[in-house]
């Protein structure tokens, strides 16, 4: 485990961040700071999803954060974001997480400059919020980017798999953006509710959260769309090929019902003793091509 704590400069206020704690460091936390066991139960799940309680006079949250290191193949919920649990008090606040986030890194160094205000505990956790989420910023561009990309080659190259296989990765990492932010919106509204707290900052940072939810809504939408446009697009070719045949087959279809006329083994079949038969044949069965073609023109289907 990784343990820091930080003390304001009256010393009525510090901050412990903690990485990594065992089962048994987390038991150490809840008896120091009197921290209910329910909420130790969350933190040790790897895959809860925000949330926010009220446990007597301590706050607890859970947040998720991205993975600056995720792959471009990643899309769930545990490989694109990191869990950050929060408690917070007019003591003190505690950020539990299991990866080192740099986001908190610049949080440390912010709190040397900011541990005399009077209002550090708002401080920090409006700071700690808004940069949590502005860890997705990177992330929704690279996607938005990449959707750019996608749209100019879906026309180039549509009969490519790989990139039928991008457009779902990406909507699938789109969906758990959209999904966390979301419920991250949720959470600091009722923060803000449970906080009876009204202040500009925290209007904010409900607005910066609405922001990003925005945007990886649009992006979503946008995903889809797409793969609906692939779809489509790829169902158009199949009617091409499906109506070339089709033409192809009823421009035969009188030529064999003649050759198969004329193929059978009867014995008298006047037309075959016919001087010219041979010619009237080619004749005919040319007329009942030409007459299939100047219908299909008449009705545009060629």
């Amino acid at each position: 485990m990784i343990f820091r704590v930080f003390k304001s400069s009256d010393g009525l206020f510090e901050w412990v961040d903690v990485q990594r704690p065992t089962p048994e460091e987390y038991q150490m936390l809840v008896e120091t700071y009197q921290l209910h066991p329910a909420a130790v139960k969350d933190c040790l799940a790897p895959l809860h999803l925000p949330k926010i309680e009220k446990m007597g006079e301590v706050l607890f949250l859970i947040i998720r954060v991205h993975d600056q290191t995720a792959n471009n193949t990643a899309d769930t919920v545990q490989q694109l974001t990191n869990k950050v649990a929060i408690f917070l008090s007019n003591r003190f606040i505690i950020t539990i997480h299991r990866a080192g986030e740099p986001f908190l890194l610049q949080l440390r160094e912010q709190w040397q400059e900011r541990q005399a205000d009077s209002n550090i505990a708002e401080y920090l956790f409006n700071q700690l919020i808004d940069k949590a989420i502005e860890t997705f910023a990177s992330a929704l561009e690279t996607a938005t980017n990449h959707l750019d990309e996608l749209e100019k080659v879906i026309f180039i190259k549509p009969k490519d798999h790989e990139i039928i296989y991008q457009m779902y990765t990406l909507k699938r990492r789109s969906s758990v953006f959209r999904r966390i932010l979301f419920l991250t919106h949720e959470v600091i509204g009722k923060y803000a509710k449970l906080t009876s707290r009204q202040d500009p900052f925290t209007q904010d940072l409900i607005d910066s959260i609405g922001f990003f939810s925005f945007l990886a809504e649009e992006l979503h939408e946008n995903v889809t769309a797409l793969l609906n446009l692939h779809l489509a697009l790829s169902s158009h070719r199949t009617n091409d090929i499906m109506r070339f045949l089709t033409i192809f087959s009823v421009f035969f279809m009188p030529l064999t019902f003649i050759v198969g006329v004329y193929g059978m083994n009867f014995e008298y079949m006047p037309e075959l003793k016919m001087p010219y038969g041979y010619l009237m044949t080619w004749i005919g069965m040319s007329l009942a091509v030409s007459v299939i073609y100047l219908w299909f023109k008449h009705k545009k289907w060629l």
